[in-house]
C-alpha cells in the first residue's frame, strides 16, 4: 500500500512539475479589403478576407533544471505563404543572470520586431509594414545564440550573437522554391536608456536557391563562353542584411523609427533600401497612429557580352537572356498609414486601420496585379482582434 509519506512525495512532485511547466497563447483575427478589384495586396483583394494574416499560437515553457529551460512554440497560420507548424524549439542554458545561451531553432532577428512578428498585441499597428518587413524573410534558423547582459547606472545594454543554418520553402518574385543557407550569423545590440531604445544589427548567410531552368540557362551561357552572362544569372551567393531603429515612448506618445538594407549576390533578390517611421499618441484605453513607410529595390544590371545581330541563334539566346530581367518584379512602394487601438481588457485589443499604398506604374510595387491597367495606387483596410493568454 502506499504510504502517506508517499502520497506526499507524489503530490509535492507534481506540484513542482505543474509549477516548472507554464503554457501560454496568443492569436490574431485580421479582416481585410482592398479597394481595387484590379490587383491584390499581400493577399487581399476586393472582398472580405479573415484567412491572410489570421493566425493561433501556444507556447510551452519548461524549467528542467535551474539553469536550463525548453521551449517550445507552435502557430497554425491560416495565410498560404507561410507553413503552419514548429516556431521555435530550443534549450535555453544561463550560467549567469547576464548570460543566456539558446540552442535549436529559433526566430531569426533580422529586424526590431523579429522576435513578436506574430504576436500582434505586442506593437500598435494592426500590421508591419511590408516596406521593411517582406515576406520572404526567411523566419526562423536552427543554430546556437548567445546574449549577454551590461548594466551601467542610466542604461542596459544586450549584446546578441548567432551562428547556424536555414532550410525552407521561400517564396521569391511569386514563386515558391527551396533556399539553403548555410553560415548562417548576425549581431545585435540593443540599448535602453530611459524612454529611449536603440537597435542595430547586421546578418550575414551564403544562401542558394533551387530554381532548375535559371541553372540549366546559366550553365548553357557558360558553355557558349558568354561567363559575364552566366555569373550574372546566379543562383547562390553571400545575402546580407543591415538594420537600424530608434524608439522612443512615455506615458503619453510614442515615435518609433526603422531602417534596413538588404543586398544579395545573385539574380533572384534585389538590393533593397527601406524605412518607416511611425509616431502616436496614448489615450487609454486608447491610442491613435500615423504610419509612413517606403523601399527602394534595385537588381544589378544584365551583362552585355552576348552579340546582337550576328545570327538569329543568338540573337534568340540575347534575347531570352534579357526577358529574364525584365521579367523580374520591382517592388518599389511606400504606404501613409492612420489607425487607432483600444486595448479592451488585459491580452485583449482591437485594432483598425488605414493604408494607402502606392507604386510607380512601371513597377509591381507588392502587388499582384490582375489587370495592366491598374495604376499601382489602392487603400488597404484591415481590422484585426488580438489576444494573449
Amino acid at each position: 500500500m502506499i504510504s502517506l509519506a508517499q502520497l506526499s512525495w507524489i503530490a509535492t512532485l507534481r506540484a513542482e512539475t505543474i509549477d516548472k511547466l507554464q503554457f501560454s497563447g496568443f492569436a490574431r483575427v485580421v479582416m481585410g479589403y482592398l479597394d481595387d478589384k484590379n490587383a491584390e495586396y499581400l493577399g487581399y483583394d476586393n472582398s472580405v478576407s479573415f484567412d491572410q494574416e489570421s493566425l493561433i499560437g501556444v507556447q510551452v515553457d519548461y524549467q528542467l533544471l535551474d539553469e536550463l529551460a525548453f521551449t517550445g512554440q507552435l502557430i497554425g497560420h491560416t495565410g498560404k505563404e507561410r507553413d503552419s507548424g514548429v516556431e521555435w524549439l530550443y534549450l535555453t542554458y544561463a550560467p549567469t543572470n547576464k548570460l543566456k545561451l539558446k540552442l535549436g531553432r529559433q526566430r531569426t532577428p533580422f529586424l526590431n520586431y523579429s522576435d513578436v512578428i506574430d504576436v500582434g498585441y505586442a506593437y500598435p499597428w494592426a500590421t508591419l509594414p511590408q516596406q521593411i518587413y517582406p515576406r520572404h524573410f526567411f523566419s526562423t534558423f536552427d543554430g546556437l545564440m548567445a546574449n549577454y547582459e551590461i548594466t551601467g547606472k542610466e542604461f542596459v545594454m544586450n549584446i546578441e550573437g548567432y551562428w547556424g543554418y536555414f532550410e525552407d520553402k521561400i517564396v521569391v518574385s511569386e514563386r515558391v522554391m527551396n533556399a539553403k543557407t548555410n553560415d548562417f550569423s548576425g549581431v545585435i545590440s540593443v540599448v535602453n536608456y530611459k524612454n529611449w531604445t536603440f537597435r542595430g544589427s547586421y546578418h550575414r548567410g551564403k544562401t542558394s536557391i533551387e530554381l532548375d531552368e535559371l541553372t540549366e540557362f546559366s550553365g548553357l551561357l557558360g558553355q557558349l563562353g558568354f561567363i559575364q552572362s552566366a555569373e550574372s544569372l546566379a543562383t547562390a551567393g553571400l545575402t546580407e542584411v543591415f538594420q537600424l531603429s530608434a524608439n522612443y515612448e512615455n506615458l503619453n506618445y510614442f515615435i518609433r523609427t526603422e531602417l534596413n538594407r538588404i543586398q544579395a549576390d545573385f539574380v533572384l533578390v534585389p538590393d533593397t533600401d527601406g524605412y518607416s517611421i511611425s509616431t502616436g499618441y496614448n489615450y487609454f484605453p486608447f491610442s491613435t497612429y500615423i504610419v509612413y513607410s517606403k523601399n527602394k529595390t534595385q537588381y544589378e544590371q544584365p551583362a552585355s557580352d552576348i552579340p546582337v545581330g550576328l545570327s538569329p541563334q543568338l540573337d534568340v539566346i540575347a534575347f531570352s537572356y534579357q526577358e529574364i530581367f525584365n521579367q523580374l518584379p520591382v517592388d518599389s512602394s511606400e504606404a501613409f498609414t492612420i489607425g487607432t487601438r483600444w486595448d479592451l481588457k488585459a491580452g485583449l485589443a482591437l485594432k483598425g486601420e488605414v493604408s494607402w499604398i502606392n507604386g510607380e506604374e512601371t513597377d509591381r510595387a507588392y502587388f499582384s496585379i490582375n489587370d495592366p491597367s491598374f495604376d499601382r495606387k489602392a487603400t488597404l483596410y484591415l481590422l484585426a482582434l488580438e489576444w494573449v493568454f
